[in-house]
């Protein structure tokens, strides 16, 4: 007689409040770990944050430099803000770009809240995102008010994050989503989400409508829940309203539920589903609002800043050498921190291109031909999209793109695979013609999960100490800086703030690995002997 293996059903509301306050003291021990304007644009996000909460859309101005008969920027806009909030601009100058100057070097911030006029090349952004987090500069216009603005963003993604566990522990039977779930959240993704920066939210609400397309068309087509509809219909409607590029990503989210349920059984279940028609209806409405502001405001306008590009070069040229940046965008998927002027150990590198690799060869192995579909045209069209969006600018603009703006779409590619490597009771599992047993393969399959969780979180653990050190004392500076308090110091101290960010790290693994391991999913029948 074999041995009973009891397994408890972790309650949704549970799964829901634990992740958020989890992710929450994670994004946040990140968000203090890094001084102000310490991500890509932030300081143009928080003027865009505080105008727009103040009621200032802006009023297009003309380019530095440029003559008063010149026409006016398609991109840069004049607002009003407070000195304080002003002084963003400059604060990071002496150290950005440069990974081994610490952010001692930083002056004073200064506290005048006088009105001052200055320039911002986000204003033409979606207002969404803005208007939230800007509403803490009504509670300080100081730093203390930037660091609230953070917090409120780091809310916000806490929320997309636990509204994937309650949807994994609600509705699903596998398993393995924990895990995409949990590689998908790279050190970038804790870095951007945990700074004033739309990319952060597009990435974290991107994960959470991914989890609930993997649920809704490998599991639950047939027949949806209402809420796994509504949770649909919602976070879509969210999604789409956060970014230029947001209604392009959820096409192609929409587009991989057609091809796995199939058109006309996704026809016939929203001709007789009153709340699927709702939530389609709401999306649809969400997007149209979503495209009429990108359309009439110019969202997709950017400063030619990139790296150049010969305008003599023939499309075949300029396509080869955009190709060229496709290694370095995947790498700052991974995370190149700061103003890309941080980067990681390659341990962690090395560890997210190996996991994430294994997930999609096992994917294409398991998964039916649709599945293989889906996720062999998702990882295909994470490099030909940039490659070709870029490449039709390339001459203009220069290479502007980043990796953060492919993780929307990346991040579906690997949670889809994760989600068809447990298309079976087992998840996981290695195929018939490798050359062990049954047993011992069931074996393996039992400890992969708990291993994997365990290098992502030794990886994140890894590339938060190499974050906090790299503005403490440089990324070249004092290895154990923690124990002295040298350069540069979190508003929550260094050694606080690198404990309890490991602490957390450790629990949120360990509650993973326990859920992998000990929940039973919904509908699941009961252990036998």
């Amino acid at each position: 007689m074999g041995t009973v293996r009891l397994r408890a059903q972790i309650a949704p509301r549970n799964a829901f409040l634990l992740v958020l306050a989890i992710t929450f003291v994670s994004l946040a021990c990140w968000s203090f770990a890094d001084p102000l304007i310490a991500a890509p644009d932030e300081q143009a996000h928080v003027i865009r944050a505080v105008a727009l909460d103040h009621g200032q859309l802006g009023t297009p101005a003309r380019n530095p430099g440029a003559p008063l008969n010149a026409p006016l920027s398609k991109v840069l806009d004049n607002v009003t803000v407070p000195a304080s909030i002003a002084y963003s601009v400059l604060y990071p100058i002496c150290w950005h770009f440069l990974a081994n100057v610490p952010a001692t070097c930083s002056k004073p911030w200064p506290t005048s809240e006088a009105p001052e006029v200055t320039t911002t090349y986000v204003a033409h952004y979606p207002p969404l995102y803005y208007l939230v987090v800007g509403v803490a500069s009504y509670l300080s216009q100081e730093p203390s008010g930037i660091y609230m603005m953070r917090l409120v963003s780091c809310l916000m993604s806490a929320l997309m994050l636990a509204m994937c566990a309650y949807a994994i522990s609600r509705w699903s039977r596998r398993s393995a989503l924990y895990l995409g779930v949990y590689v998908a959240l790279s050190p970038e993704v804790y870095f951007l989400s945990s700074s004033v920066n739309p990319s952060g939210f597009e990435i974290t609400t991107a994960i959470c409508l991914w989890t609930l397309v993997a649920i809704f068309a490998l599991e639950r087509h047939s027949d949806p829940p209402g809420g796994l509809v509504v949770a649909l219909g919602v976070v879509g409607s969210i999604f789409v309203l956060i970014r230029g590029l947001s209604p392009l990503w959820l096409a192609l989210a929409g587009l991989t539920v057609i091809v796995l349920v199939g058109p006309r059984s996704l026809l016939e279940q929203l001709r007789r589903r009153r709340d699927l028609q709702i939530s389609a209806g709401g999306i649809f409405v969400a997007t149209l609002l979503a495209s009429t502001w990108i359309l009439t405001q110019g969202t997709l306008n950017i400063l030619p800043v990139g790296a150049g590009v010969p305008k003599s070069d023939s499309m075949a040229k300029v396509v080869n050498i955009v190709l060229g940046y496709v290694q370095v965008w995947l790498r700052e998927c991974v995370g190149v921190l700061g103003w890309l002027d941080t980067e990681l150990p390659n341990l962690v590198y090395q560890s997210w291109y190996i996991i994430v690799i294994a997930a999609i060869i096992v994917a294409v192995m398991r998964g039916s031909w649709r599945e293989r579909a889906v996720v062999a045209g998702l990882c295909a069209l994470v490099v030909a999209i940039p490659v070709a969006l870029v490449s039709r600018q390339a001459k203009t603009l220069g290479v502007v793109w980043q990796g953060r703006d492919t993780l929307p779409l990346a991040v579906g590619a690997l949670i889809m695979a994760t989600a068809v490597c447990a298309n079976r009771r087992t998840p996981l599992s290695l195929p018939s013609w490798f050359p062990l047993d049954a047993t011992r393969r069931r074996q393996i399959t039992r400890i992969s999960a708990p291993v994997v969780i365990g290098v992502v979180a030794l990886a994140n653990m890894l590339s938060f100490y190499t974050n906090m050190r790299r503005y403490a004392v440089g990324l070249y500076g004092p290895k154990f800086f923690f124990l002295h308090g040298q350069g540069w110091s979190p508003p929550t101290g260094q050694m606080a703030t690198l404990v309890v960010y490991c602490l957390i790290t450790a629990i949120f693994a360990g509650v993973l690995i326990a859920w992998v391991w000990w929940t039973r999913r919904p509908g699941e029948l009961s252990a036998r002997a």
